[in-house]
């Protein structure tokens, strides 16, 4: 009986650690990728962020800035969403962008976009990928209104401009798994970006 006993119990301790590993060894629900080197003290504090999200829907679009503006309400520099700005189903468009900046005074531009929705066959020789230039080309691509594929693992790209320097200062990667709605993924990514952008010091606090 006694060896029944210690059998069952080598046995419940080898189950928990077979677990243990397994949850161990499986992937996290999310995860930032650095993609150019962190900013200097000139490129932080910014006072009023224009926030374009473009991957999905319009729908998901106008979600992904709310939250993320909801996620900044706390800070001095201020955080605006910009289809409250250009208005409902806003297109992006440099004449649009820099009209936008121009009325509300931006002096930076956070833009979120799905990997590989920019895309280089539509205009030979206008850079993509890294080297997406949002000051200096449109991407008519961009305002598709397609929705977000649900997938076992989906990136974002993430990059901020300075309007002053009128270039790309900082970027990262997001990746999202397994999440069961648009919904969640969305959420998750304000999330994760919000508290990256915080970490930064890219915000004023």
């Amino acid at each position: 009986m006694e060896t029944s006993v210690k059998l069952n119990v080598i046995i419940l301790c080898a189950a928990a650690l077979i677990l243990t590993a397994c949850a161990s060894s499986a992937p996290n629900s999310s995860t930032i990728i650095r993609t150019m080197p962190p900013v200097s003290a000139e490129y932080r504090d910014f006072s009023n962020m224009l926030v374009i999200g473009v991957a999905g829907d319009f729908q998901s679009r106008a979600l992904f800035e709310r939250q993320f503006v909801a996620a900044m309400a706390d800070r001095q520099g201020k955080a605006t969403a910009y289809h409250t700005v250009i208005g409902r189903r806003p297109y992006l468009t440099r004449i649009a962008l820099d009209t936008a900046i121009r009325a509300r005074g931006f002096d930076a531009v956070l833009l979120v976009r799905e990997k590989g929705q920019d895309r280089e066959e539509l205009v030979p020789g206008r850079p993509v990928g890294r080297a997406f230039d949002l000051f200096g080309y449109d991407y008519a691509e961009l305002n598709s209104g397609d929705s977000i594929e649900q997938s076992a693992a989906i990136t974002f790209i993430t990059e901020l401009y300075s309007v002053a320097q009128r270039k790309k200062i900082w970027s990262i990667e997001s990746l999202s798994f397994d999440k069961t709605s648009a919904t969640d993924l969305i959420n998750e990514q304000a999330a994760m970006i919000s508290q990256q952008i915080i970490s930064d010091r890219l915000l004023r606090p």
